[in-house]
């Protein structure tokens, strides 16, 4: 309940990487199914560079 409350109050969600059928990749939260817009995402860098790299 505490999780979906955050999502809900935009203050937490729980980042998937995703592709889509021509390969391109996206984030959406595996609680509320939310998108990130934007190239770049949180501590980790650049979210929507290549896998391989």
């Amino acid at each position: 309940m505490l999780k979906t409350l955050l999502c809900k109050m935009n203050v937490r969600h729980d980042w998937h990487v995703e592709t889509t059928d021509d390969g391109g990749r996206y984030r959406r939260c595996t609680r509320c199914g939310k998108y990130q817009t934007g190239g770049s995402g949180g501590r980790n860098g650049n979210w929507a560079a290549p896998l391989g790299m």
